[in-house]
């Protein structure tokens, strides 16, 4: 399988890697990370494992134009607001007979993809894999845990199916699944708390339940987003989403969020996707979302 990696940055570089590693052809890509892909392409991709392992990887990657028309899988792992940017770019060339995957966090950069590409060759999906850029050419395996895929149309066949042996060949547990649009507002459920009030207060992902009174925080902007998750297929009660989003929490206790590593940065994060796709559909529901609002606006202002 041949795949192109829209985004190699830490977690795009750490799939495509891997993904070499299990016997693909792949291209990492990414235009602003040019000493990254520069010191890939001289010396190969070093991942550093938990344990102390460290795998040296062999493959394509490069700043300027890729060789897109040949891929099979191109992989969207640009953060959600650049979806609309990279689509336009690369949308073009891609094969007809190509798929387009994204792991992006948050809802509604879908659209940005679909004006490109029927939902039948568009993979969707959530990962629990976790990746941290160490320095150029080198990525921290931060996280392990699951990925799931779904088609936004139409159901797994052969193709697919080639594609979860990949990865999970590859050392990252895959499977396909149904019912897509749930798990994604199920992720959102937790990063709509856990990265807003992580950015916000520049604390690391316990915080959410060591500090009692971001605890409560916490509580409040879930059960506010609850209903317009049971609008997608989330039938969780209230109890146990607000216990998923702890153990998480607990689960990543030191780990840095994406949004917050954004602030730190002094870059746009992806709040619009996040806590503003809450906002939307609480628009479009007629259902209030206050907290959320005022998250979004938070967030904005310190990274604007």
């Amino acid at each position: 399988m041949r795949i192109l990696i829209v985004g190699a940055g830490a977690l795009g570089s750490l799939f495509g890697g891997l993904l070499a590693r299990a016997g693909a052809t792949v291209q990492l890509y990414n235009p602003s990370q040019i000493e990254h892909i520069d010191a890939v392409r001289r010396a190969g991709l070093q991942i550093e494992c938990a344990g102390g392992e460290t795998l040296h990887i062999r493959l394509q990657a490069t700043a300027q134009a890729p060789e897109i028309a040949a891929a099979d899988l191109v992989g969207l792992f640009v953060k959600a607001h650049q979806t609309a940017a990279a689509m336009a770019q690369i949308a073009p060339k891609i094969s007809a007979e190509a798929w387009v995957l994204s792991l992006q966090n948050g809802v509604g950069m879908e659209s940005e993809i679909l004006r490109y590409l029927p939902g039948e060759r568009f993979l969707r999906g959530t990962t629990a894999q976790g990746a941290t850029l160490l320095g150029p050419g080198r990525v921290r395996w931060a996280g392990v845990g699951p990925t799931r895929l779904g088609r936004w149309q139409g159901l797994p066949n052969a193709e697919t199916d080639q594609l979860v042996a990949l990865c999970n060949r590859a050392g990252l547990e895959t499977e396909f699944v149904a019912d897509i649009e749930r798990l994604l507002w199920e992720k959102l459920m937790v990063n709509s708390v856990i990265n807003p009030l992580t950015a916000l207060f520049n604390l690391p992902n316990g915080a959410i339940v060591n500090d009692s009174e971001l605890r409560e925080i916490a509580h409040a902007v879930a059960r506010e987003a609850l209903p317009l998750a049971r609008h997608h297929g989330v039938l969780s009660s209230e109890p146990e989403i607000i216990e998923k989003i702890e153990r998480v929490a607990c689960k990543t206790a030191e780990n840095i969020s994406s949004m917050l590593q954004d602030v730190r940065r002094g870059q746009p994060t992806e709040i619009a996707y996040i806590n503003g796709a809450v906002v939307r559909e609480g628009r479009r529901l007629n259902i209030p979302t206050p907290l959320n609002l005022l998250l979004v606006k938070l967030v904005a202002s310190r990274s604007s």
